[in-house]
């Protein structure tokens, strides 16, 4: 099943679930008040898919989600993005996710819109995070998860695409290491020098709340864009 839907809070990471044993939200799994420790990006025509093993405090139906954007200086790139679009996928990871191709059970997926257009685009050198309300899409997340996205520029010159490394998350825990797969990187899990290998994640309750739009806040990475791999 999948849902397609505008997002609309550019300023948080988010990741929810309602508690299977309680009708409220609550929240899941939070690194993104962390420091920002680094960044990782490819070039477009890689197609890179990043992800995250996620070992969330209780299984539930996933409601509120949210990830980065990160438009990669590196490789001379200049160029802005305006829109574009991600494929997101929750994989059950009850038996953990070790290498290779992902063969675990899909739970589901959505694909979200990202508009950066109001703001003038996510200019290179900068990245920015925003949540969507997934709610329609009824996925039930097991208690350990394995989450992938993969996002395409639709309009803007930008020649690559990335995602942000947080500190170590204060609700929920996560191994430390990160999956990634593109054209020029062979599926798997890898290790980044000088950081606590997690993505950005974070769950709260927003459970029968409007999502209300706000203006985007960009970030510049002041840590090395794209540490190297161990």
């Amino acid at each position: 099943m999948t849902l397609r839907t505008k997002l609309s809070i550019i300023s948080a990471t988010i990741l929810l679930a309602t508690a299977v044993s309680s009708p409220a939200a609550t929240i899941v799994y939070d690194n993104l008040g962390t420091a920002a420790q680094g960044g990782y990006s490819e070039p477009n025509a890689n197609n890179p898919i990043f992800g995250d093993a996620l070992n969330l405090t209780q299984a539930g139906t996933l409601t509120t989600f949210g990830t980065t954007v990160f438009n990669s200086s590196s490789g001379g790139n200049t160029g802005t993005m305006l829109t574009g679009t991600m494929v997101v996928k929750f994989y059950d990871n009850t038996i953990p996710y070790t290498s290779g191709v992902i063969n675990k059970p899909l739970l589901g997926t959505a694909n979200i819109n990202w508009d950066f257009t109001s703001g003038g685009g996510l200019p290179a050198g900068f990245y920015t995070t925003g949540t969507s309300d997934l709610s329609g899409l009824n996925i039930a997340l097991t208690q350990k998860v394995l989450v992938t996205q993969q996002f395409t520029q639709t309009t803007g010159n930008s020649t690559r695409n990335g995602v942000v490394l947080l500190s170590a998350p204060v609700v929920g825990s996560s191994p430390a290491n990160v999956y990634m797969k593109s054209s020029a990187t062979a599926e798997g899990l890898y290790t980044f020098t000088g950081t606590s290998n997690q993505f950005d994640f974070r769950s709260r309750s927003l459970e029968g709340e409007a999502i209300v739009d706000r203006s985007r806040t960009l970030k510049r990475l002041v840590a090395s864009k794209t540490p190297l791999l161990t």
